[in-house]
């Protein structure tokens, strides 16, 4: 009991002997910081529905042959050759634009993670000055 009212005491010491410069931005600096954070968790909730969606395309790229399958049974005839490679055209363009995003996600990710290292390693010089 007396450490709890010890360590409560120190610290209404030094919240009443704290420099109002040094408390405004200590403010600022967690006020950057949740919108850092905000901001990374939204690159990578963009990063992981991406990611699944190349997964989709890359599983379609190669489908599984099925035999007996339906597609194929006598009532139906043979793809269209020039469809079917335009589809292949269309399914690696995007795949190769979902790969392009991943990385520019992963990127702005680190550098988001580079940017909250900073405010943090300045938060913690502030408070060892008080």
């Amino acid at each position: 009991m007396k450490r709890a009212l010890a360590t409560l005491v120190l610290l209404v010491s030094s919240l009443a002997l704290a420099d109002p410069a040094t408390d405004a931005e200590i403010r600022s600096l967690q006020a950057q910081l949740d919108r850092l954070q905000q901001e990374q968790q939204s690159v990578y909730q963009q990063f992981q529905m991406t990611q699944e969606l190349r997964r989709t395309e890359l599983q379609a790229q190669y489908p599984q042959v099925i035999q007996n399958s339906p597609e194929y049974g006598m009532g139906n005839g043979p793809p269209n050759y020039d469809d079917v490679v335009r589809e292949k055209s269309q399914r690696e363009y995007r795949i190769k634009q979902y790969t392009d995003d991943l990385n520019r996600m992963y990127a702005r990710y680190l550098e988001l993670e580079d940017q909250k290292k900073l405010l943090l390693d300045r938060l913690n010089e502030l408070a060892q000055q008080r």
